[in-house]
């Protein structure tokens, strides 16, 4: 299956797949204002979670284990903890995706959806770090854009030799 295709479809066509197992986002759990920024992270924490477990690069697998312990950081200073908020349907077919596959696609894959990720990221957590009520999270999205950054740095160098 090539990757680009697996990534670049539509979230309609994403979400009929399977996802049996996966929590989904609940509206009165969460506060609404941070809930885009720790469904992110539940992203980011689920798929890394799978990473460390079937990744075949080493260099995938230190990523992952550095991204669960980052979210889990995050979603604290968000008030929060990791899983909470749930995934969205999209983020939750992409998951179910990326536990068909194995070896070396698994990681192009892997890393490809990190790297879309920390993208919708860092707008999220620049928007929160400008008009975020909460401070204690609001200055956790300030420091979080320039690891965001070095995350993609990071991400981006690895996907060149995978």
């Amino acid at each position: 299956m090539h990757r680009r295709s697996l990534i670049g479809g539509s979230a309609a066509a994403l979400a009929l797949l399977p996802v049996a197992g996966v929590a989904f986002a609940q509206s009165g759990d969460v506060d609404q204002a941070k809930l885009p920024a720790l469904m992110g992270g539940d992203f980011a924490t689920a798929t890394s979670e799978l990473a460390v477990s079937k990744a075949s690069s080493d260099t995938v697998k230190m990523f992952a284990q550095l991204e669960i312990a980052e979210q889990a950081a995050v979603a604290q200073a968000f008030g929060s903890t990791p899983g909470a908020a749930g995934l969205s349907e999209e983020h939750a077919a992409m998951l179910a995706q990326l536990q068909e596959l194995e070896g070396a696609e698994f990681d192009q894959m892997y890393i490809q959806g990190q790297i879309t990720g920390h993208e919708q990221l860092l707008e999220i957590h620049q928007k929160y770090a400008d008009d975020g009520d909460d401070p204690m999270a609001r200055g956790a999205s300030m420091v979080g854009v320039t690891g965001i950054q070095t995350h993609l740095v990071m991400l981006r160098s690895i996907q060149a030799f995978l």
